[in-house]
């Protein structure tokens, strides 16, 4: 696939990504950001001093996935043949985060969300915009023939991090960002069943895209076989 493409497509998705973090975190920065739930034991209430806002903010899986597919796609921008075992590594992460983050969104938290203005567009950037460009990002320009068992147990290294800080962060603030990880109102045991059938849910979405990144391959080969 030709650089020009990767960048055209790469920039759509750094701008979509970039466009909700730049509006979300203005948001909280003024404070403008309509609390997400009332319940004291979930993050993203307003009100709060800046620096509780901010981190609060840095605490959504979703944002973590946002950025680091605003820095991937920022990056395949300014180099498009970038391949190193490292990036490739990060790339597989947020392709799988981003992933997991619109279908949960779909599936468990978009009855629970109503936004308006600009905390409406900055929700339908993070939720469902970015994951679609970078997913069909992906699909339509590659990269190809990246995805291996090893990179698969690589790329969960930033999603366990983030199981990790929130629980020790939730233990000392006694809240979280997400009602099923809600320690407080669930207690340990049923939030790290929770966690464990996300993961193992992700192990199959990661196998499924490591499937699908296979048949593209084959898909490539015989075309140019058929061409040559």
């Amino acid at each position: 696939m030709s650089a020009a493409r990767y960048r055209w497509a790469y920039s759509i998705t750094c701008g979509v990504a970039s466009l909700g973090l730049a509006i979300g975190f203005s948001m909280v920065l003024r404070d403008t950001y309509p609390s997400l739930s009332a319940e004291p034991s979930l993050l993203g209430s307003s009100g709060q001093p800046l620096i509780n806002r901010v981190v609060d903010y840095l605490s959504f899986f979703t944002i973590w996935s946002n950025i680091v597919v605003a820095i991937v796609a920022g990056y395949f921008v300014y180099q498009p043949r970038a391949a190193s075992p490292r990036f490739q590594t990060i790339w597989l992460s947020a392709l799988l985060m981003i992933s997991v983050t619109g279908l949960i969104y779909h599936l468990a938290l978009a009855d629970l969300v109503d936004t308006q203005g600009a905390a409406a567009v900055s929700n339908a950037c993070n939720h469902i915009l970015t994951p679609l460009a970078f997913v069909l990002a992906w699909l339509i320009v590659g990269p190809r023939g990246w995805i291996s068992l090893k990179l698969i147990v690589a790329s969960f290294i930033l999603p366990l991090s983030w199981i990790l800080l929130t629980l020790i962060r939730g233990a000392i603030v006694d809240a979280y960002p997400y009602p099923f990880v809600n320690v407080v109102k669930l207690g340990y045991g049923p939030v790290l069943m929770n966690l464990v059938v996300i993961l193992l849910a992700c192990c199959v979405l990661a196998l499924l895209l490591w499937g699908v990144d296979k048949a593209m391959v084959l898909l490539t080969t015989r075309r140019e076989r058929i061409k040559g």
